[in-house]
């Protein structure tokens, strides 16, 4: 009996939020394998906001065509190899595609493939506090470029997700005090009963200047964004002498990058001295594995919060991206597949 596999696919270009028409659910039957190939078994599929930038056409990430299997990074077991050095049980993760069969050559450019370490825990923590677009590069963002002192005032937006609620767990370790802006009452209580941070904004419900002045009345000392527009702009215009903006995404720009909103107080970061550095996690290739490795660690010795929101069955995907958008989640967003 022939092998099939699912996979979704991207079928037509979205305007503004990313509904689920925009996607197919579609079986398919892998050709057999040649040689250098190797054939995974794919577990989860991670959601990620800077997917939706990939479906524009063009833009700084890698895009999607028209028919194309959606980029997204995902983990697995080996199944069949005929590739040197890719056993047949090992775990593996890397863009693997939304799709439940991935046929690969590890040696092209473009997927990543490495082997992982499945003793941590389920495999999906490989797309969570070990994956590169999450733990890794809320590491890299707080100790490469945020790199907040004890005592600062720190703020994280979209703290309940999942790259700003490792952010904020880290920048606490570091020292400092940190408050978490949030959408909604549960997600404000999460951050502060859960996660430990200092204090919580529920923008949906509170005045988020207000909270701001209320919270950190000397001013915030370091903002680590993953929202931009309206959000940037209040933190901006509550900046203490001498403060650093982290820009690690923009996900309130996302559905509209043809119309990005810019910051309308950028002078602060003038009239305080101040600056705002953007990074990607990849800008930083000799720091992904000192940051793996600290993540493993704090995975190991339950020290380090890893919150999880799986939606089953590869036909959940294609409303994972609008239901990631209109704030469903609390922490990591993955599809499991089977």
């Amino acid at each position: 009996m022939a092998v099939t596999g699912k996979r979704v696919v991207f079928v037509k270009r979205p305007v503004g939020s990313a509904t689920p028409d925009c996607f197919a659910v579609e079986e398919f039957e892998p050709a057999a394998l040649e040689p250098g190939q190797i054939r995974v078994a794919v577990a989860f599929s991670s959601v990620d906001a800077g997917i939706r930038t990939m479906l524009r056409g063009e833009g700084f990430h890698r895009q999607v065509a028209l028919g194309d299997v959606i980029h997204a990074g995902g983990v697995g077991t080996i199944t069949e190899s005929m590739a040197d050095g890719w056993e047949v049980g090992a775990a593996v993760s890397g863009r693997l595609g939304v799709q439940t069969l991935a046929t690969i050559d590890p040696s092209a450019p473009g997927f990543g493939l490495e082997r992982v370490d499945a003793s941590l825990g389920s495999l999906s923590l490989h797309l969570g506090p070990l994956g590169g677009s999450t733990g890794v590069t809320a590491w890299i963002g707080i100790r490469e470029v945020a790199k907040p002192k004890p005592g600062d005032d720190f703020v994280v937006s979209a703290a309940a997700g999942a790259v700003g609620s490792i952010a904020g767990q880290i920048a606490k370790r570091d020292g400092a005090r940190v408050i978490g802006i949030a959408g909604g009452p549960d997600k404000a209580a999460y951050l502060v009963d859960t996660l430990g941070f200092d204090a919580a904004i529920d923008y949906k419900h509170d005045d988020l200047s207000a909270r701001l002045r209320e919270l950190c009345p000397d001013g915030v000392n370091g903002f680590y964004d993953n929202v931009g527009g309206p959000v940037l702009d209040a933190v901006l215009d509550q900046l203490a002498m001498r403060a650093r903006v982290t820009i690690c995404g923009a996900v309130s720009q996302y559905d509209d990058m043809d119309n990005v909103a810019g910051p309308s107080m950028y002078l602060r970061l003038a009239e305080r001295q101040s600056v705002m550095e953007g990074f990607a996690y990849f800008h930083f290739p000799d720091r992904i594995e000192p940051a793996r490795t600290e993540l493993a660690s704090w995975v190991r010795d339950g020290s380090l919060v890893v919150s999880e929101h799986v939606l089953d069955g590869i036909e959940r995907y294609p409303e994972a991206l609008q239901f990631m958008f209109d704030g469903g989640n609390t922490g990591k967003l993955l599809v499991k597949l089977d």
